[in-house]
């Protein structure tokens, strides 16, 4: 148990053998049940870098009760250890390794993950930093035609992958008009 969590009780009083007011009893319980709950969310950022809205669903869907989880979180945040923006560079990090998706969707997907809008965009600026929506765009778009996409299915295929339609338009110019106004399947 941590003196972080307890309100009315000093971590040294707690002994074998001391009585506490039914007030005292329930600071130590609710103490313990947040103490509860910071290991659970230890155990889940040891394995991997999670949102503070992840590990909050986690939590709960464990059992543990809102007031513990948030306590527990709280104290993680104070102590660095749960970072949203550190969790967004993270997975956008990981999330490119596999994927060329375009800024559109890779902030949708991050607010899914209840990153905040202000993180999320300072985890994509520091993404475009290093990498260029143009190479992420190339990417996707050679990726989906080796997949055997190409006029209006290649367009909203990568709308779908989050670029923005200024870009996704851009290929008409590149290849063939012709090719964009036959009826595709």
């Amino acid at each position: 148990m941590r003196s972080d969590y307890l309100q009315s009780v000093a971590l040294q009083d707690i002994r074998s053998g001391t009585c506490f007011t039914e007030d005292e009893s329930d600071d130590i319980v609710q103490a313990g049940f947040a103490f509860a709950a910071e290991r659970q969310a230890l155990s889940f950022l040891n394995r991997s870098e999670h949102s503070r809205y992840m590990l909050e669903c986690k939590l709960e869907k464990k059992g543990h009760a809102k007031q513990a989880v948030k306590k527990a979180l709280d104290l993680l945040e104070g102590k660095k250890l749960l970072d949203d923006l550190r969790f967004a560079q993270a997975w956008l990090h990981d999330r490119l390794i596999t994927r060329a998706e375009g800024p559109l969707r890779l902030s949708g997907e991050l607010a899914n993950r209840g990153v905040k809008r202000d993180l999320i965009d300072k985890a994509l600026a520091a993404l475009f930093e290093d990498v260029s929506v143009d190479e992420l765009f190339v990417r996707a778009r050679t990726k989906l035609e080796r997949a055997g996409k190409s006029g209006k299915k290649l367009e909203d295929a990568l709308i779908r992958k989050g670029f923005d339609l200024r870009s996704v338009r851009s290929i008409r110019s590149i290849g063939d008009e012709s090719q964009y106004n036959k009826k595709t399947d």
